[in-house]
């Protein structure tokens, strides 16, 4: 696998290949379901030569099991996710709950809101029977992933999303949608399906960004998008005066 996009963007975390889906590749580490499982620090072992598991079993976080396309995991796992994410629980809240779980993480001014934004979600079964997470330099060993999920800093997503438009003259070519760390997967799945696929920028949840992600973003994208990414790079960006700079303090 070419990899001189990495070394141009001078990527501290390799890009890793999402298979949605997949029940073929021999994995390195399968998820278990007896212990609460985090995509996001299972992307960034991957990122670091792991290829890595998740089925629903698994995949046992609420949003979690959402953001990797087996279904509406709000519904299975946390039916009052909208209290969760809008003002609390206030006087309902059991005893035993967390203080910051009774405040609640306010992304939402209601509950109704949070519904609202709940109740929008491109829900998707692609990962099932089981989602596979895998390096860059070991995509050889599976084949082509659906997705393609990159750790950058902002210097670095600022040069991909001009990239992105490089090779179709468009001003939008990526979104930036409220969700949790992982449900930029979601959004990027449902880019599959449309006909000019648009890459997802992530990681905005700061409940997840408070641990481990002070310089990174996220941005995920189809795969035929990253496909074009590694194409004419001695006409892209990363060969102008501008970015010789920025390389300076990468």
């Amino acid at each position: 696998m070419d990899n001189k996009l990495i070394q141009m963007l001078h990527l501290e975390m390799e890009p890793i290949g999402i298979f949605l889906g997949n029940t073929s590749a021999k994995c390195d580490f399968d998820a278990s379901p007896e212990k609460r499982n985090c995509v996001i620090p299972l992307l960034m072992a991957a990122s670091k030569g792991k290829i890595i598991s998740m089925n629903e079993e698994s995949c046992n976080c609420p949003g979690g099991a959402t953001g990797c396309c087996f279904g509406d995991g709000f519904s299975r796992r946390n039916p009052n996710i909208h209290k969760l994410l809008s003002q609390g629980f206030g006087n309902e809240a059991p005893p035993a709950m967390p203080e910051h779980m009774k405040a609640g993480e306010r992304f939402f001014c209601s509950e109704e809101l949070a519904l609202k934004w709940r109740n929008n979600m491109p829900f998707s079964e692609k990962g099932y029977p089981r989602i596979v997470f895998a390096p860059m330099n070991r995509w050889n060993e599976i084949g082509t992933p659906d997705l393609v999920f990159v750790f950058a800093n902002p210097d670095q997503i600022s040069a991909l999303v001009i990239m992105l438009g490089s090779h179709n003259g468009c001003a939008l070519n990526t979104v930036a949608p409220f969700g949790a760390a992982c449900h930029s997967i979601l959004y990027a799945a449902e880019q599959m399906d449309k006909e000019q696929p648009l890459s997802v920028m992530g990681l905005f949840d700061i409940s997840q960004r408070r641990v481990d992600l002070a310089n990174y973003l996220s941005l995920t994208m189809p795969y035929p998008l990253w496909a074009k990414l590694t194409k004419d790079l001695d006409k892209s960006c990363l060969t102008t005066h501008s970015w010789k700079e920025i390389e300076k303090r990468l």
